[in-house]
């Protein structure tokens, strides 16, 4: 198998900055250009917005599409509202400016995407008299604010188009590497191999941060669902199975934090040997482009389970566990309950897999309705 020279990962990992750097500066010069042709007072307003709502796919771009109209909208309301009102008395100007400010941040505090309101307001109070009157100042502020937005989801939906659902699904592969690593890990640990803890610590964290960065995939793929972008299923599901796998791994972890008891690893020690090989392939086989998106072959895992369960049960049967004191066997205990949810987890994980294909393929079903429409017209 030929591996990929550095070179071309580094053209892999540059291109999605270039993408996004191409739809910005497009999106950008076509606001200044419609803003210009209509003579908008202050053009900047729509150059701007296409600046912020434009995003690394379409979902983004969308949610903050969202937010930026209904924070500005909302300024507009309000900073016209009060420039109308103090439009004879500039003396109550700067107490005005104080009051709108105060309470629009005082929401803002709470929902952050809505502090683009008080700057919307504040500009519009302060506004220079001279560009018009306040109710005409405010419309064109939501004209310009809608023409950037406008232009910045119909760039990142035409100019090199990435959305978020295949984003999601590359996102998941790339986070079931660290989480099977730990549990390669843990259970090493549990047969009194040596581990690196620094080494789980490193792996850990990279785990938290892409559910992190996961939570942000998944609203902006529910986004364009939810725009008729995407066709896609609810992302949350395979979340959700990735965080139980997580937390059985942390219990996993509590259970090992000293080596099993030597009975125990006597017993057990090929069995947990057979698992870790079979995890490994079921690493493998979620890694591998050509199967990344299928689901895994459990087989393997489930005769090392069983195999498990069948010593463990044997040891109970024969006395074994009475010779152990109470912490060798609530550890044991911990353990053997682990491994229960561990299977649970990967069975989840594998009925979850396909999902991923859909992701990665999602369609736009908006575009094929039209298509539809225009069959049936046709």
């Amino acid at each position: 198998m030929i591996e990929p020279s550095p070179s071309t990962f580094s053209r892999m990992e540059a291109w999605p900055r270039l993408r996004q750097a191409i739809q910005t500066t497009i999106a950008a010069c076509i606001s200044y250009l419609i803003a210009d042709a209509a003579g908008l007072p202050q053009g900047f307003w729509a150059v701007m917005t296409a600046i912020l709502v434009t995003q690394a796919n379409v979902g983004a771009s969308l949610g903050l599409a969202a937010d930026r109209l209904m924070g500005s909208m909302l300024g507009v309301v309000v900073g016209g509202g009060v420039a109308l009102a103090l439009a004879d008395m500039h003396e109550l100007k700067f107490a005005g400016l104080a009051v709108t400010v105060l309470v629009l941040a005082f929401f803002a505090a709470r929902r952050p995407a809505l502090r683009i309101a008080c700057v919307t307001a504040a500009i519009v109070i302060l506004g220079d008299p001279q560009l018009g009157p306040p109710i005409a100042s405010a419309e064109n502020r939501m004209l310009e604010v809608a023409i950037g937005t406008v232009v910045a989801i119909a760039t990142t939906l035409i100019v090199f188009p990435s959305r978020a659902g295949p984003a999601f699904a590359e996102h998941v592969t790339r986070t079931l590497e660290p989480l099977f690593e730990v549990l390669r890990e843990v259970l090493a640990a549990g047969l009194g191999q040596s581990h690196d803890a620094v080494a789980i610590g490193a792996q850990a964290a990279r785990v938290r941060a892409a559910f992190a960065a996961g939570d942000t995939l998944a609203r902006e793929a529910r986004l364009e669902v939810a725009g008729f972008l995407a066709d896609s299923p609810d992302p949350e599901a395979m979340l959700r199975a990735l965080r139980r796998l997580w937390h059985t791994e942390i219990m996993l972890l509590r259970a090992v934090s000293q080596p099993l008891p030597e009975r125990a690893v006597t017993k057990l020690g090929p069995a947990i040997e057979a698992l870790r090989g079979a995890i490994d392939g079921v690493a493998k086989q979620l890694g591998e482009p050509a199967t990344a998106y299928a689901a895994p072959d459990l087989s393997a895992v489930e005769i090392a389970l069983a195999a498990i369960e069948q010593q463990m049960e044997e040891m109970r049967a024969h006395g074994e566990t009475r010779k152990l004191s109470m912490d060798e066997v609530i550890r044991l205990m911990a353990f053997d309950f682990a491994l229960g949810q561990l299977r649970l987890n990967l069975r989840d994980l594998a009925e979850r897999a396909p999902e991923l294909a859909a992701f990665a393929g999602s369609t736009y079903p908006l575009l094929r309705r039209l298509q539809g429409l225009t069959a049936r017209w046709t």
